[in-house]
C-alpha cells in the first residue's frame, strides 16, 4: 500500500470524526456512530493481519491471529414440514476467522471476521465497540458503533444434579502439562424455533450469527488453550422438537433426554440449546463438570430481546467453562487480571474484554486432572488452513513474506516506497503505519497521536526506528480534572459541569441533589438510572442519584431550542433545572446518560449508573508519591513528566519538554521544526488529498441533510 492512499485513509477518518464532532449538540447520540476507512498495516508473520481504524477520532492498530474451528465435515441440519430433518452441505468458510488485540491497549481483544469486509467486536477494558463494513461502499468504509450490555438477563441458573456424589480417580498426568496442550472442546449447537424466527428465518443470516459467536467464546478460552469447535448446528425451523416451556433445569432434562439416542451418531463433546423468549426468569443451565459424558454434557441458553452477541458470547462462555468445572468467582478470593472476569456473574452486563480469573484457571486445572476431560484431547480436521498457501502478491493486501503490496502494476508504478513484487525499494525502510512518512520512518519526537483531551489524556510520539505509533497513554483513571469537579476516565475528563456546559452553555453546570432526586426518582423517560427488559426504567437509589439521567442548571431566560428532544424543566427552590428525552433513540445511546467515571460525591464516582467509592477504579499509582509532584500517573502505572523533569521518577530535573518513558515528549512539546513547518507548506501537499477530502464533504453533507430529515419531535415541556 502506498503512501498516498495511507494518508487518504487517515485524512479521510479524521475529516469524518470532526464532521461528526461538528454536529448540534442535540444530535450528539450520533457520535456513538463512526464512519471509517480501515487500512492495512504491515504484518510480519504467517496468518496474521494488522489495520489501522479511527475509533472516536484516535488511530489504533489492531493485530490480528487466524483462528480456525469449524471442522472439514460441519453440517448444518434443518427441520422440514415431514418433521424430519435435512442436511444442508453449504461449504462455510473457514479460514476468515481472526483474533487479536489493539496495540497499546494492555488487556484489550479484538475478534473479527475478513469474510466480506472487517465485521467482528473490538474490545477495551470495560467497553466493545462493534465493527461492520458499509454495503456496497466501493473505498471498503465501515461502520463503528458502541455496545451497550445494559439490557442483558441476569445469572446463569445452574441446579445441579450431579455435583455431589464421589468423585473419579485423580489422573497421573499433571495438570500444568494439560493445560499446555492444545484442547479441542467440539459443541453441537441447537436453535428452537422461536430464535430462529428471531434472526429472520434465514439460515445464512442465522448461521454467521452463531459462527461470529463462537467466535468471541473461542477468544475467552484461547488463553487456557482450549479451542470451542463448532461441530454441527440443527435448525428447528418448522416445530421445537421437544417443549421449550418451563424452567432452566426441566428443559435441560428434556433436551438431554432427546439428545442421547438422536445424536448418537454425530461428532460432538456437548451439545447446546438456544432458545429465545422475550423475558425470561433465568439466563442458562447445564450440569457442573460434565462436559465429556454423553448423557449429562448439555446447555440451554436464553437469547433474550435485545441482548447482545458479547453478551450471549458470555452466557455461552459461562456455561461452557461450568461444564468443564469452573465454578462463579463470586464469594471467592481471585485474582481477576482484567475489569471483570469472565465467571463474575457481572459480566453478562458489562462490556469490554473478559478472561478468566486464578480461580477459574484452577478449577480447569483441578477438572483436567479427572479422568472425564478425555474427549478435550481428541483433535478435529479443522477447515479453511488458508495460511499454508503462499501469498498472492499484487492483491493489495501484505500477506506472509511480503514486505508490501501495492497492488496492480499500474498501480505500483506511481507508488514510491514498494515495488511489484511487493519488496520495498531501494533505501526504503516502511510503505505504511502512523510513524511512515515518505517510505522513511518519521524523525524522532514526531507526533503521532494527538492527544484527544487536553486534561486526560497524553500525545504520543514516534521513535525514530519504527513505523508503529507507540502505546496510548493517558492519564491514570481517577486523577482530578476540570477544576477538581471530574475525574479523568479512559483519557476522557468526566465532569458533570463540562457536560452540562457543552449542551447548553457556559452559564450552566450540573444541578444541586435536590434537582436530581426531584427528576431522577420518578424511574420515566426525563429521570432514571438504566433501562432494564422486564422492569423498564430502574429508579435511583438516594446514593445513585447523580449517576442516571445528567440534570443541569438553566440560567437563561430564553426555553432551550431543540426539535430533536422533549425538554423537562423543574424549579427547585431557587433553581431551575433541565432535562431532555431523545424520543427515537435506545437508553444506550441516550446522550444525556452520566457516563461511567463521573464523579457522584466526594471521593465517589459512577460506573454502570451506580455511584461506588473511587477506590473501583483501581489507581494505585499516587502522582505525588511516585512521581514526586512532578508529573501523573499514565495508564501504564508509570510517571509522565511534567516539563524540567525527567523519567521515569521526576524527581531530578532535565529536558525542558513534558516526557514519559513510554510515548516520548509531553504535550509541551509540538514537535519538531518539520511539523511545525507543515502548516505553512500546506498548499504544496501532493493531490492525492483531494479525494478523501470531497468524500469528506459529501458525506458531512449527507449527515447534516439526515439531521435534519430527523426533525420531527418537537420540544415541549
Amino acid at each position: 500500500m502506498g503512501p498516498c492512499v495511507v494518508l487518504q485513509a487517515a485524512l479521510l477518518a479524521v475529516l469524518f470524526v470532526l464532521s461528526a464532532c461538528s454536529l448540534p449538540s442535540e444530535l450528539a447520540f450520533l457520535r456513538s456512530l463512526f464512519l471509517i476507512l480501515p487500512f492495512s498495516a504491515l504484518l510480519h508473520t504467517k496468518g496474521t493481519l494488522s489495520y489501522v481504524l479511527a475509533i472516536e477520532g484516535r488511530p489504533y492498530t489492531i493485530h490480528l491471529q487466524q483462528h480456525l474451528f469449524i471442522p472439514d465435515d460441519f453440517r448444518i441440519y434443518m427441520s422440514n414440514e415431514m418433521a424430519s430433518f435435512k442436511t444442508d452441505l453449504t461449504h462455510i468458510k473457514g479460514d476468515c476467522f481472526y483474533r487479536g488485540y489493539i496495540e497499546g491497549v494492555p488487556g484489550s481483544a479484538v475478534t473479527l471476521s475478513t469474510c466480506s469486509g472487517l465485521r467482528g467486536l473490538l474490545q477495551f477494558e470495560n467497553t466493545s465497540y462493534g465493527i461492520e463494513p458499509l454495503v456496497n461502499s466501493p473505498i471498503f468504509e465501515h461502520f463503528v458503533h458502541q455496545m451497550s450490555n445494559e439490557n442483558t438477563a441476569g445469572f446463569l441458573f445452574a441446579k445441579s444434579r450431579a455435583e455431589s456424589g464421589a468423585q473419579p480417580a485423580v489422573q497421573e498426568m499433571p495438570a500444568l502439562s494439560a493445560v499446555r496442550s492444545p484442547k479441542y472442546f467440539e459443541v453441537y449447537a441447537v436453535l428452537d424455533k422461536a430464535l430462529y424466527n428471531y434472526m429472520g428465518s434465514d439460515k445464512k443470516v442465522a448461521t454467521w450469527k452463531i459462527i461470529q459467536i463462537f467466535n468471541l467464546v473461542n477468544n475467552i478460552f484461547n488463553p487456557l488453550n482450549v479451542t470451542v469447535v463448532l461441530s454441527s448446528l440443527e435448525f428447528w425451523i418448522e416445530e421445537n422438537k421437544i417443549s421449550t416451556a418451563g424452567e432452566a433445569d426441566e428443559l435441560l432434562q428434556r433436551f438431554l433426554e432427546r439428545q442421547q439416542p438422536y445424536l448418537a451418531l454425530r461428532s460432538y463433546d456437548i451439545a447446546c440449546l438456544f432458545v429465545y423468549r422475550d423475558q425470561a426468569s433465568f439466563a442458562g443451565a447445564t450440569i457442573p463438570g460434565k462436559a465429556c459424558q454423553r448423557d449429562a454434557a448439555g446447555a440451554v441458553a436464553v437469547y433474550q430481546r435485545s441482548v447482545t452477541l458479547e453478551s450471549f458470547s458470555v452466557l455461552l462462555a459461562q456455561m461452557l467453562a461450568r461444564s468443564l468445572g469452573m465454578s462463579y468467582d463470586n464469594n471467592r478470593s481471585c485474582h481477576c487480571p482484567g475489569h471483570i472476569c469472565v465467571m463474575n456473574s457481572e459480566a453478562l452486563h458489562v462490556g469490554g474484554a473478559k478472561a478468566f480469573s486464578s480461580c477459574s484457571v484452577e478449577d480447569f486445572e483441578s477438572f483436567l486432572k479427572l479422568d472425564t476431560g478425555d474427549c478435550l484431547f481428541d483433535r478435529p480436521r479443522l477447515a479453511g488452513l488458508s495460511y499454508q498457501q503462499a501469498a498472492s502478491c499484487g492483491n493489495g493486501v501484505v500477506e506472509r513474506g511480503e514486505q508490501c503490496d501495492c497492488g496492480s502494476k499500474a498501480a505500483c508504478l506511481k507508488d514510491k516506497c514498494c515495488t511489484n513484487t511487493c519488496r520495498f525499494k531501494p533505501g526504503v525502510k516502511c510503505s505504511s503505519g502512523l510513524c511512515c512518512d515518505g517510505c522513511q520512518f518519521k524523525a524522532k519526537n514526531s507526533l503521532c497521536r494527538p492527544p484527544a483531551d487536553v486534561q486526560c489524556d497524553l500525545a504520543e510520539y514516534c521513535d525514530g526506528s519504527s513505523a508503529s505509533c507507540p502505546p496510548d497513554l493517558y492519564v491514570q483513571d481517577g486523577h482530578n480534572c476540570e477544576h477538581g469537579t471530574g475525574y479523568c476516565y479512559k483519557g476522557r475528563c468526566q465532569s458533570a459541569d463540562l457536560q452540562c456546559r457543552r449542551l447548553y452553555g457556559t452559564g450552566s453546570k450540573s444541578a444541586p441533589v435536590a434537582c436530581y432526586e426531584e427528576v431522577n426518582s420518578q424511574r420515566d423517560r426525563f429521570g432514571h438510572c438504566g433501562f432494564h427488559s422486564r422492569h423498564g426504567y430502574r429508579a435511583c437509589a438516594w446514593r445513585n442519584l447523580r449517576c442516571g439521567k445528567l440534570i443541569c442548571t438553566y440560567p437563561y431566560s430564553t426555553p432551550f431550542a431543540t426539535d430533536a428532544a422533549a425538554v423537562l424543566y423543574v424549579q427547585v427552590r431557587e433553581h431551575l433545572c433541565i432535562s431532555l428525552d431523545y424520543l427515537n433513540i435506545p437508553v444506550r445511546l441516550d446522550p444525556l446518560m452520566i457516563p461511567p467515571g463521573t464523579k457522584c460525591g466526594s471521593g465517589k464516582v459512577c460506573i454502570n449508573n451506580t455511584c461506588h467509592p473511587h477506590s473501583v477504579l483501581g489507581s494505585d499509582c499516587n502522582s505525588e508519591v511516585e512521581c514526586h509532584g512532578h508529573g501523573v500517573c499514565t495508564n501504564q502505572r508509570r510517571c509522565h513528566c511534567h516539563p524540567g523533569w525527567k523519567p521515569p521518577d521526576c524527581r531530578r530535573r532535565g529536558s525542558a519538554l513534558g516526557v514519559s518513558a513510554d510515548g516520548g515528549p509531553g504535550p509541551a512539546e509540538r514537535g519538531p521544526p518539520a511539523l511545525r513547518d507543515a502548516a505553512r507548506t500546506w498548499p504544496l501537499l501532493p493531490a492525492c488529498l483531494l479525494p478523501p477530502a470531497l468524500a469528506a464533504a459529501a458525506l458531512l453533507l449527507l449527515l447534516r441533510r439526515e439531521a435534519r430529515g430527523r426533525r420531527g419531535v418537537r420540544g415541549g415541556q
